[in-house]
């Protein structure tokens, strides 16, 4: 195989979504590889927009690719000048070959020990979320709101928080929350792409769709009124009962 090749191992994905392969960058573990799984005209049996046009149109299955990329390159070239800006979702860093087909590289949001960073949905559900984590996640929300993301899944499988290793090498940073996925103008009709209060009013849509009012996500509602996640009554947690802040990053290295 060609030395320009990466060679991926099927049976070392970490995370698949229904779209993509995810790999740990074998040369960079601050950094992941998403491929797109191969995938037939049969898998788009019905007759909606979006199974029609992949049915038809094979290109229009890498949509999502495409709008993700569109949206990063708008966060980052609208901030060209600041320096302290943040962008809120994963970096992405262009593409490579690999054994499976084209691989997207993008930043990869790890623990204090170089591992995976907890999702949204793994910290409720383990019960490791608590008041002070509630504060820095409807903060990280008003940051969204803020650049006017355009998103299209506000899941909590694609809220992940801990430690970005992409500033100067050696840099200690602060755990924060990343929207690592779900970003991108995806629909028939890209008029999110246009004006900043279409975006905002984009975001509203998203999470009262996987949100609904009243309704409990592993003990968390959206409150579509204050644009902010809070705990229902029955899991609101007790004094102290907040899990501990992730521990200080260390200078090693990354786990291969």
């Amino acid at each position: 195989m060609p030395s320009d090749i990466f060679e991926l191992d099927p049976g070392a994905m970490i995370a698949e979504g229904g779209e993509r392969m995810v790999f740990v960058h074998p040369d960079d573990p601050s950094r992941l590889i998403k491929v797109g799984k191969p995938r037939d005209a049969s898998e788009f049996p019905r007759l909606t927009f979006g199974h029609l046009t992949q049915r038809f149109i094979p290109k229009a299955r890498w949509r999502s690719t495409v709008k993700q990329y569109d949206e990063y390159n708008r966060l980052m070239l609208g901030r060209l000048f600041d320096v302290n800006y943040t962008v809120p979702v994963s970096h992405l860093y262009g593409f490579v070959k690999t054994n499976l087909g084209l691989g997207c590289i993008s930043e990869r949001v790890t623990d204090a020990n170089g591992e995976n960073a907890p999702t949204l949905k793994q910290m409720l559900k383990e019960g490791r979320f608590g008041q002070d984590d509630l504060i820095r996640l409807n903060a990280f929300v008003r940051s969204l709101y803020d650049v006017s993301v355009c998103v299209c899944d506000v899941w909590a499988d694609n809220f992940v928080y801990g430690y970005r290793r992409c500033g100067p090498a050696g840099r200690i940073s602060q755990p924060e929350w990343v929207l690592v996925d779900g970003f991108g103008d995806r629909f028939a009709v890209t008029i999110r792409s246009v004006s900043r209060r279409v975006r905002r009013l984009g975001l509203d849509d998203c999470f009262k769709r996987k949100y609904p009012k009243n309704r409990s996500v592993y003990g968390l509602r959206w409150n579509p009124a204050i644009r902010s996640f809070e705990f229902t009554a029955e899991t609101t947690p007790k004094d102290g009962a907040q899990k501990p802040e992730l521990p200080p990053l260390t200078s090693a290295p990354l786990s291969p």
